[in-house]
């Protein structure tokens, strides 16, 4: 338990928030009545009433969001070990079981699946611990006074035991303890996600299987009373939950037949595996699997077919809600790991020596430990990916803001294009500045996203432009069209672009040109504004061409240099932010770009120029002009402060 609370531990804040759990915060705080007359039908309030709680009481920082996702996350990983303990036979040895237990506990403890959900505020850490909690509790009440009864028939035959402690984890008169934590736990999992009501649904088939068989009566009225409760507790939720039929999804479809792969993928080697290994690793987990399971059956039947139908149980039930709905992922079932390590851990004990075995040879220790110690080690390495590959790292909202705050000025305006910004941008952002969010623009004619942008930059100087969850569209081109870029910084997914606006009461003081760049183009005139700056100022590029003929596609090089040429910035683009390739300019048009540099904060007071290449992208040759390659637009000055 130590090595799974110092790895979920581990850098805990490394990763930003990110939008679902800004929704978490976002329901969390509020009153717990609005909390849950807003609940949106695709979701459940469980996890959002406990945060709540623990918020009002811990605080809403980084590291106290997540750590509440921490420690259901290390107790699953002891209640997967006594869960494996109680699996065995009550007069039988139970060595095999609790190192198929302890080498369960140790992947599971190091699965860096488990490991990415535990440090995140969201449900599935708790949804994980809780199925894990009604399946052992639910085993306790099936099996719990049949071993009790075998064991008093054993010890009054004067059987030697081979598990002393055993009468300690089958004494029958806790069965009412039991049966409380099977409610309480079974509540609480369907509360937490509607795929939690896949835990109940295990649990009923293998029941009616188990009963067919042994026909006890009391412990069926007992199990049928526990999920009568339960209903009974979900029932005031029941309506709104109904609505989740209606529910079309928003998630990308996805194929229902790669479900299993996927998932098993998921639960063993881990998506952030690297391609070289990651399908080998998942057959060795599926091998382990499937000798685990003739493991636990050589030690007892019944536990076989138990841990089997809470593994496959929900898989099946996954991939035929995906046939209806393909809207789904595999965070949802994250509770199907514990049985499958189970059946892996008992893979790796049948290695090392099967039940009964005194002492097993030393080539079967080793291959075992070196299995072992593979599995672990290659679960550490892929949990490494998980925080160093950027693939694999959430969107950094936090840098986003901070960036902002960092270079932000008076006068300057945020307008966040993607998710709600009250999720997570807010969380970081403390900054002075007026924050739009855009949501509402999503889908509308350009004649309603000019009206609304022109009304939002009014009286702004700059614009920072947050874009996220969706590709540039019309408000980016409005940007483009009406201010000067520079260029983008991408945190993880999400593009922040500063933008100069023109002052209200200002022309241009464009410079005639006329450079011809080929047959096709004609730079007419050009403008470098203002003509004193200071370091962090925007500097504004303007440049105006004419069209004669069809023109190649070409890049933009802008290069800021000192006065003797020495390099400062350069920017390689397409006008327009890259919305207008000068291959799509129509013969006659006139056409205008513009471009900001953002000057450095260090930059030393002296005589700056800018100067443009066009050249071919595609072999890198500058088109030649009269005044050179690299022609000069224009300069400006930084003053000594």
């Amino acid at each position: 338990m130590w090595v799974a609370f110092a790895l979920r531990l581990y850098r805990l804040e490394f990763h930003s928030l990110w939008s679902d759990e800004g929704i978490s915060i976002l329901r969390s705080t509020r009153p717990l009545g609005e909390l849950l007359a807003t609940m949106p039908v695709e979701q459940l309030p469980g996890y959002f009433v406990l945060l709540h709680f623990w918020i009002g009481l811990a605080g809403d920082s980084d590291f106290v969001l997540r750590f509440f996702s921490v420690w259901p996350s290390v107790l699953a990983v002891a209640l997967l070990y006594r869960l494996a303990v109680d699996l065995a036979h009550p007069v039988v040895s139970c060595v095999w079981v609790r190192r198929a237990g302890l080498v369960a506990a140790l992947l599971l403890a190091a699965n860096p699946f488990q490991l990415w959900y535990a440090q995140e505020a969201r449900a599935y850490s708790w949804m994980a611990a809780s199925a894990l909690l009604a399946t052992w509790s639910f085993w306790r009440l099936l099996a719990g006074k049949r071993d009790a009864k075998a064991f008093e028939l054993a010890a009054q035959s004067g059987l030697e035991l081979a598990d002393k402690e055993a009468h300690f984890r089958i004494i029958d008169r806790h069965s009412w303890l039991w049966l409380g934590v099977y409610v309480l736990a079974m509540t609480l999992t369907v509360y937490l996600h509607y795929y939690g009501f896949l835990v109940p649904l295990a649990h009923t088939v293998f029941f009616v299987g188990w009963f067919i068989h042994r026909r006890e009566w009391r412990v069926a009225l007992v199990w049928s009373g526990a999920g009568i409760v339960t209903l009974l507790l979900f029932l005031p939720w029941l309506p709104r939950a109904l609505g989740i039929f209606n529910f079309s999804g928003w998630r990308e479809p996805i194929d229902p037949w790669t479900i299993p792969w996927r998932f098993l993928v998921a639960y063993t080697a881990g998506e952030a595996a690297p391609n070289e290994w990651r399908n080998l690793l998942t057959w060795l987990y599926l091998g382990l699997a499937g000798l685990g399971a003739l493991g636990w059956w050589k030690q007892r039947p019944t536990a076989t077919i138990f841990l089997l139908s809470h593994t496959l149980i929900p898989w099946v039930a996954v991939f035929a809600l995906a046939l209806r709905q393909p809207d789904t992922h595999e965070r949802y079932a994250i509770f199907i790991a514990a049985p499958l390590l189970l059946l892996v851990g008992g893979g790796l004990a049948s290695l090392a020596g099967g039940r009964g075995a005194r002492s097993p040879v030393w080539m079967a220790h080793l291959l075992t430990g070196l299995l072992v110690g593979g599995l672990i080690g290659t679960g550490l390495f892929t949990i490494t990916r998980q925080y160093n590959e950027p693939a694999f790292q959430k969107p950094d909202f936090r840098s986003t803001a901070y960036a902002i705050q960092d270079w932000e000025r008076p006068g300057d305006v945020i307008l966040v294009d993607g998710p709600d910004p009250r999720l997570v941008f807010l969380h970081y952002y403390k900054g002075e500045l007026p924050v739009h969010d855009l949501r509402s623009l999503g889908g509308a004619d350009f004649a309603t996203v000019d009206a609304a942008l022109a009304e939002l930059t009014t009286g702004a100087t700059r614009v920072w432009e947050v874009l996220y969850f969706h590709e540039p569209g019309s408000v980016q081109f409005w940007l483009a069209t009406h201010g000067w870029s520079v260029p983008p910084t991408e945190y993880n997914g999400i593009r922040v672009t500063l933008y100069g606006l023109p002052p209200a009461d200002s022309t241009l003081p464009e410079q005639p040109l006329d450079i011809a760049f080929g047959p096709a183009l004609t730079l007419t005139s050009a403008a470098v504004t203002p003509s004193t700056a200071q370091p962090a100022d925007l500097v504004h590029v303007t440049t105006r061409w004419q069209v004669h003929e069809p023109s190649p596609e070409y890049k933009f090089s802008l290069r800021l240099t000192t006065a003797d040429g020495a390099p400062i910035q350069f920017q390689d683009y397409v006008p327009q932010n890259w919305f207008a390739p000068t291959s799509h300019w129509a013969v006659g048009e006139t056409v205008v770009d513009q471009r900001g540099f953002l000057l450095p904060r260090n930059l030393p007071p002296g005589e700056y120029t800018i100067t443009l290449r066009l050249y071919d992208p595609a072999n890198g040759l500058a088109v030649e002009t009269t005044a050179g390659q690299d022609v000069l637009l224009g300069g400006f000055q930084v003053a000594p402060d």
